[in-house]
């Protein structure tokens, strides 16, 4: 992993961010997410999903590319890791939103402990650009940020949740534990997620990236832009997805899916 390049291509300001605090962490989680986009493409092109670091940095740096979470958060812990920061993989499970939840583990998430533990998260495509203080669900610091109000709370000393504040209430997008793992122990949750027609990111295609002004989000149906509490949506076609994917992600790759359909209209 060629540090200099990877920090010249996410634009981080090396000189007035480098030391071991809040304030770096939040830069480099805020440049890094705000250029690579969160995507699922290998995973709807079956193209299998390799998680070493070297491939990794081929695709997301060499190749302008994203990934979904256990490519993310691997590529990032990397890098906070040669910078100095003392930086956890921890295993999570995602909550959807009626109700219900997805396979246990199957999401991973990133702990970064400073003068307390912190949620920098950079893979789960609807959180904010700063780090999540984790404390107690009475004096929990909430995280604002142009995309909602987010914080990230104590279960117990082993156990948390991140929430984001939804229909004037917190509601909870995953639970996670603290117990550090390495990227092995997740090789059952990424299979799945790569594989299993239940896998929602076999099912579905999701691109989504922030940006100072709101987000941008796109499934095989539609490119959703929204802009504060304001969204807009434009219609995807075999014809107008590659200008899509350029435009709003800085994408360049073919989605076989879009590319093999005659009919992309919503039913």
């Amino acid at each position: 992993m060629n540090i200099a390049q990877f920090e010249s291509y996410l634009k981080i300001d090396t000189e007035q961010f480098n030391e071991v605090n809040i304030k770096t962490l939040n830069h480099y989680m805020e440049r890094y997410m705000l250029t690579i986009p969160f995507e699922n493409i290998d995973v709807q092109n079956q193209k299998p999903i390799s998680v070493d670091i070297k491939d990794l940095y081929k695709k997301i740096v060499l190749h302008k590319r994203g990934g979904f979470c256990y490519e993310m958060n691997t590529l990032f812990y990397h890098y906070l890791l040669k910078k100095g920061f003392h930086a956890h993989l921890v295993s999570a499970t995602i909550h959807t939103p009626n109700g219900g939840r997805s396979m246990n583990g199957s999401h991973m998430s990133i702990v970064v402990y400073l003068d307390r533990p912190y949620v920098a998260d950079v893979g789960f495509g609807d959180l904010p650009l700063h780090a999540m203080p984790l404390g107690n669900e009475n004096d929990a610091d909430v995280i604002y940020d142009t995309n909602g109000c987010y914080r990230a709370i104590y279960l117990d000393q082993d156990h948390f949740h991140v929430q984001k504040w939804l229909d004037d209430h917190w509601r909870t997008l995953y639970e996670g534990t603290l117990t550090s793992l390495s990227i092995t122990d997740f090789e059952g949750p990424l299979t799945y997620n790569q594989h299993n027609e239940n896998s929602i990111f076999v099912k579905k295609l999701v691109i989504t990236k922030p940006n100072e002004w709101g987000r941008v989000t796109m499934s095989e149906h539609n490119v959703t832009v929204t802009q504060r509490e304001k969204k807009s949506k434009i219609q995807v076609t075999k014809d107008n997805y590659q200008q899509l994917l350029k435009d709003y992600f800085d994408l360049h790759v073919k989605i076989d899916r879009l590319e093999n359909t005659t009919d992309n209209t919503e039913n």
